[in-house]
This record gives C-alpha cells, structure tokens and sequence, in this order.
C-alpha cells in the first residue's frame, strides 16, 4: 500500500486564469485559488504547494491534473513539465463523465478544478503523454495546419469550378485538367472568356505554349480560342466573377506554396522521429505524421484495445437483460484526424496488399458496409 501523503492540485484552465483547487488524500480542500497565465502567479502557486508539503511531511508528492483542453492548457502544461513536476492530462470524456455522477447538475471553474482534484486521487499516477515528445506535438500541430489549408484550398478550387461553370461553359472540355499550371495561368491572367476574345490569337498562343512548354498543340489553342466568341455568357457580370476568379487562382496558389512548406518540415520531423511507421504498406510521410502527432507515445497504451479506443474506433456496445449488442456502430469518440488518416492508409494497402484485398472482398460479399 502506498503510505504517501498526496497533495492533489486540480487545474481548470481557461484563456485568461486558471482556478485550482488544492486537496489531500481524504478528500479534504487544503486550498482555494485563481491564477493568471503569468510566471509570478506560477512561482505562487509553487510556494504554496511547497508549504502545504512540508506541513504534510517529508514523505509527500505533489500531483498536478488538468483537460487536455488543447491550445489553453499547453502553455501551463508545458511550464510545469519543464519544472519538473508530475503532472496528468484527462480527456474532457472522462471528466464530464466524473460529473455526471454528482447530484447536483453544475458545473463552474471552482467545481471542475474540485473534480479533477478528485479523479486525481482514484486514477493512475501520472504518466507520459503526447506533450512529452515536443517533435511528436509539433508533428501533431503541423499536420492540422496542413489540413485546414488543404480544406481551404478546397474549398476555394470548388468555388472557381462554380464559377467557370456560370461565365465558361465547356471550358472542362478544352483544358482537361482545370486545375493544372497552363489552365491557371489563363485564368490568372485573362480569367473570362470575353477578355480572351478581346485579344489577339498569337498573344494567347505565345502565352499558352510558354507555360505549357509547347505541351499544349495551336490547334487545341485555336479551339479555345474559337470557342470563347460563340459561347453564351452573361456580360453583366464577367467584370465581377473576373476579379473573384482571379482571387481565388492567388489563393489557390498561396496555399499551394503554403502546403509545400509544410510538409517539407513534416517530412524533416519524420526524419528525426525516425519512426518505422512508413514501412507499412499505404501509409507515406503525410499519413504517417498524422498517425504519430494524433497517437504522441504509443507506450501510454497498456494494450490494443485502449489505442483502438483512443482512436474512437471501437464498437459501442449495447446491453439489456441476456442481450448483448458488441457489434454496433463506432464510438467516434477520438480525434477524427486520426480515424481518417486510418481510414485512408487502411484504403490504399488494401489496394496493394493482397491479403487485405482478400480480407476486404470477403467483408464486402458478407454484406458490410463499405467505401
């Protein structure tokens, strides 16, 4: 039995303070405060820890415990690991569920900080976690970064689509690849078919075979070219939907730049992980970064089952009477970043492995959904 004093300090983080509640092994409050996000106010917060130690004993350890509440309990996370301390992050999950089982339904800053004080005291002592590894975290940060520029530039290519569709018809059917450098190009520059029209043959050749590299043939110009004097448009507005499909190619482009960026120094943190991960069939150093930043330390994970739950991956099962259902639909309770860079690594080796093409094709014929 452990026979330590225990000092159980529960943090609610927030923007701008957090509330701590400071309690012993009985459950008892020793301390109530409110700290800014300020060096000083933590140096406080040590000297008062520091004092309610040596009035417990020599034998007593301090643990701290807070949400992983993402970018708002980093920054303190991170200064009391540096200072050594001993410090547990619980999923928002579990500390709702802990208030669930109070009476009351409240929920305030000086409850919560109690709360995690408590699950403090009945959970598993501190251990590593995903912050430990500052490569694995600045993975994590850097693939979502990569996402949502990704997303943007999504969302900014169906846009221009929209928009071709409406001042261009028929222009998919002359540039195959709309979103290709040539295709850009006379976007970015003449945007509308009217402002081809209004210009000389030779000019919009001389322009299209330099980008193109002569790649694209002067009848598939001429074509073009042909084609913008006999299509319908809608005059009124080509000066406007010229200057949005403008900006959009600029933005497409930004992010273009803007991902390359990113995933060359995804790809020298992989090299400095040095993680065997992409040696498995399917997964690159994309999908691999986003697999390890979600993961952090597989070593938290005493087993399988945990990690597939981590990754909201595992069934959830319902019970009543001798009726048990284990087969229902996934708890999608993890990160979703996670569950889709599976979902896509588990697509690609499927392709390319022979077993889980068999394994998959199986599935398929017994009736399963799939994609």
């Amino acid at each position: 039995m452990d026979h330590n004093i225990k000092i159980l300090i529960g943090i609610d983080v927030s923007k701008d303070k957090q509330d701590i509640c400071i309690k012993n092994n009985n459950g008892n409050i020793l301390k109530r405060l409110k700290i800014k996000n300020t060096k000083e106010d933590l140096d406080k917060l040590y000297t008062i820890v520091d004092k309610l130690k040596a009035n417990a004993g020599e034998n007593a350890d301090a643990f701290f415990g807070m949400e992983a509440t993402g970018i708002y309990c980093f920054p303190l996370y991170s200064a009391l690991k540096r200072d050594g301390c001993l410090v547990k992050l619980f999923n928002p999950i579990q500390t709702n569920g802990y208030r669930k089982m109070e009476i009351r339904k409240t929920k305030t800053d000086s409850i919560d900080s109690a709360i995690i004080a408590d699950m403090l005291l009945y959970h598993e002592p501190p251990v590593s976690t995903a912050f430990d590894n500052l490569a694995i975290y600045q993975l994590r940060e850097l693939c979502r970064v990569r996402q949502r520029n990704v997303e943007k530039r999504t969302k900014c290519k169906i846009q221009l689509i929209r928009n071709l569709d409406l001042v261009w018809p028929g222009y998919k059917s002359i540039m195959k690849s709309i979103l290709g450098k040539t295709s850009m190009a006379i976007l970015k520059r003449y945007s509308v078919p009217s402002n081809v029209a209004a210009r000389p043959f030779e000019e919009i050749y001389g322009m299209i075979k330099k980008v193109s590299r002569s790649q694209i043939k002067r009848k598939q110009v001429q074509d073009m070219y042909n084609h913008t004097g006999c299509i319908l448009t809608v005059p009124e507005i080509d000066s406007v939907i010229s200057v949005e499909i403008k900006t959009l190619v600029s933005e497409i482009e930004l992010y273009n730049e803007q991902i390359q960026a990113l995933e060359k120094t995804i790809s020298q943190l992989m090299s400095q992980i040095d993680s065997q991960i992409t040696t498995i069939p399917g997964i690159g150093n994309n999908l691999g970064a986003v697999i390890l930043g979600e993961i952090g330390e597989v070593g938290r994970f005493s087993n399988v089952k945990k990690l597939v739950a981590f990754a909201g991956l595992d069934p959830i099962v319902k019970s009543s009477g001798n009726f048990k259902n284990k087969s229902g639909p996934i708890s999608k309770r993890g990160s979703p970043d996670l569950r889709w860079a599976l979902f896509m690594a588990a697509n690609v080796a499927r392709q390319n492995d022979v077993n889980l093409r068999k394994y998959y094709e199986k599935k398929r014929n017994e009736g399963k959904q799939y994609y």
